[in-house]
């Protein structure tokens, strides 16, 4: 499993790794794909939903995202367990709870692939938050998601809107609510990764379909 290291200073490779080859700097002077233009700005709240995400042409929209889920997204990593925060324990809160908007416009008339926006949005955070990336592997146990011995009690959703997950303060004034709309459990899995986890989640259930389900 690849990890991201969140740190401070950018070491590119061990001493044994620094007799680089021509190809090697031919790549190091390479221009990184970037957004021509990109406003970051505090999300102004109330947090109804999280990691909204819009295209339209060339501007990208990430509404509610916060640099921890910036990072989940450029680097297209599944969860929590992929990124570690221990060379910045300082300001890990901050990192992982403080909201951002994210407004870009990218190159061109039409709209990029997402694989094109991750690149963008990696050099955007390296450029903004000074971000520097560090891998590594590592073998770890995972959750398994599976259904009770009644079943899953899950009734499936009508065709026809796309899957969307909205979020809200729980009644104990604590903790969120989700709730998940015309979504395959994948969403849940995806979701579930995001929160802080310390290892993948796996879907067990053999369901198929699209459901609407909560999660407290």
């Amino acid at each position: 499993m690849t990890r991201l290291l969140m740190r401070r200073t950018f070491w590119i490779a061990s001493a044994a790794a620094i007799i680089a080859t021509n190809s090697f700097w031919l790549r190091a002077q390479s221009v990184p794909p970037a957004f021509e233009v990109a406003s970051i700005k505090p999300h102004p709240g109330p947090l109804s939903r999280i990691m909204d995400f819009k295209v339209s042409g060339p501007r990208v929209t990430m509404e509610a995202y916060s640099v921890f889920l910036l990072v989940l997204d450029a680097y297209h990593l599944k969860g929590n367990y992929q990124i570690s925060l221990a060379a910045v324990p300082r300001q890990e809160d901050e990192i992982r709870e403080v909201m951002y908007d994210v407004v870009a416009r990218a190159p061109g008339e039409t709209a990029p692939a997402r694989d094109e926006i991750r690149k963008m949005l990696q050099t955007l955070l390296a450029d903004r938050f000074k971000l520097a990336i560090h891998r590594e592997t590592k073998e770890m146990p995972v959750y398994a998601l599976m259904a009770g011995k009644n079943g899953p009690g899950l009734k499936s959703s009508a065709v026809g809107d796309p899957c969307s997950m909205h979020q809200k303060l729980a009644s104990d004034g604590r903790n969120y609510e989700e709730t998940f709309s015309n979504c395959p459990i994948e969403a849940l899995v995806k979701q579930l990764e995001q929160l802080g986890i310390d290892r993948p989640v796996v879907d067990k259930t053999s369901l198929t379909g699209t459901y609407d389900f909560r999660r407290l």
